[in-house]
């Protein structure tokens, strides 16, 4: 099963008394990046929601927000001092005016103003980590389904290097049986007498350098055992297809290096354009 990385989920809860939504954006990223925007009040808890989230993303730059609304007799706002006199004394460390003069400016801040209910009661933080699990639950099922489409297009792309490699399988022999008929023919036009023996020595010892039976036979395996990561059970598994990807290349890079024929050339190709999108793929898997 493949998950992607990007994804966006939305969960809210409304009382009589306070509005929350939790927000949470995924973009790809190489390791987890988990950032979290939380009312002042609600700060406490963030440790503890890194902990829950943590090992449900894996991987990922992870955006996760919550806004908390309070609604009628809840909504009453009172100033929280604590915070207003920290943006007072670190407003001082850099202007010398005198705190009153601060003032306006340090209750327009983020936090100055809170609701005079008490915000961090224990219900209000069993209904978050409702909400975040909620959201985080919305995300999984859009990446699982648009792992499933990029899944699709993976398999696609494959098969679409298996059948270049049957084709060039297919080749090789009539490629190599043209390289010994150029070669004897260059000879025969020197018109001079060649040891039939020494020439079948270093005709096999040349004919080594182009055989590309040993590429082909590692780049089927490799093809196969991407298929299998592809399909187990285990989430994250983008890293290691990346690596798999890279062996891939490398053998659909030796032998064009070594297939100097034409129409194999332009087999190697066609596999390395479908190598392109497979890697493109994978920067977006978990």
């Amino acid at each position: 099963m493949i998950r992607s990385m990007t994804g966006f989920a939305r969960s809210s809860f409304e009382s009589q008394d306070i509005s929350m939504t939790v927000e949470i954006r995924a973009l790809n990223s190489k390791n987890l990046e988990l950032n979290l925007r939380l009312p002042y009040s609600y700060r406490s808890w963030e440790d503890e929601l890194r902990t829950a989230i943590k090992p449900q993303l894996l991987r990922g730059k992870v955006d996760v927000n919550l806004n908390v609304n309070y609604q009628g007799a809840s909504a009453a706002a009172e100033l929280n001092k604590d915070i207003i006199s920290n943006y007072i004394q670190q407003l001082r460390e850099i202007a010398d005016v005198t705190p009153a003069e601060l003032l306006p400016i340090a209750t327009r801040l983020p936090d100055a103003l809170q609701s005079a209910e008490v915000l961090s009661d224990d219900n209000q933080k069993k209904e978050v980590f409702i909400l975040v699990h909620q959201a985080i639950r919305q995300l999984i099922d859009y990446q699982t389904a648009e792992g499933q489409a990029m899944t699709k297009d993976l398999n696609t792309q494959i098969e679409s290097i298996k059948k270049g490699l049957e084709h060039i399988n297919d080749k090789k022999d009539l490629r190599i049986q043209q390289v010994r008929s150029k070669l004897q023919d260059n000879l025969k036009s020197l018109a001079v007498e060649v040891d039939q023996n020494r020439f079948e020595q270093e005709l096999i010892f040349y004919l080594e350098k182009f055989d590309i039976n040993e590429e082909i036979v590692r780049l089927r395996q490799h093809l196969l055992y991407f298929c299998e990561v592809m399909n187990n059970e285990r989430e994250a598994k983008g890293k290691k297809l990346g690596f798999i990807a890279q062996e891939i290349g490398r053998e659909i890079n030796t032998i064009g290096s070594k297939a100097n024929y034409a129409s194999l050339q332009k087999e190697i190709v066609q596999m390395k354009d479908a190598l392109e999108r497979i890697k493109e793929q994978l920067l977006n898997i978990l």
